[in-house]
């Protein structure tokens, strides 16, 4: 069996790359919506500037997630709390808004989830 540690990364880092795609996705529907006449220009423009900040935010995470040394780890549950820690100062430092770390946790749960069923 694979690493539990590493195999944890690898498929959060797919989770996270995955959340990008779906921020542009609702982002194209906004601009969609918008053509349609269904939001104002201001709500575009609100909803383009925070998309973009979520998607930038999500990217910077995975620098932060390449960085981390495995062979700090002895188990996943430490290299769960190291990620949800950095994770949150990281957030917290660049003070992005609180939904980014939402986001992230429930795909840190999930992996995690998925990796203890697969132990």
């Amino acid at each position: 069996m694979a690493d539990p540690n590493a195999k944890f990364l690898k498929v959060l880092k797919a989770e996270l790359e995955d959340l990008i795609e779906d921020i542009g996705l609702v982002q194209r529907r906004s601009g969609e919506r918008h053509q349609r006449g269904e939001i104002t220009e201001y709500v575009f423009k609100e909803n383009e500037a925070l998309f973009r900040l979520e998607a930038e935010a999500v990217r910077e995470l995975l620098s932060i997630i390449d960085a981390i040394d495995l062979s700090l780890y002895t188990n996943l549950d430490s290299l769960v709390e190291a990620v949800e820690t950095r994770v949150r100062e990281a957030l917290r430092d660049r003070a992005e808004p609180e939904a980014i770390f939402a986001f992230v946790r429930r795909k840190i749960a999930k992996v995690r989830a998925y990796i203890e069923a697969d132990e």
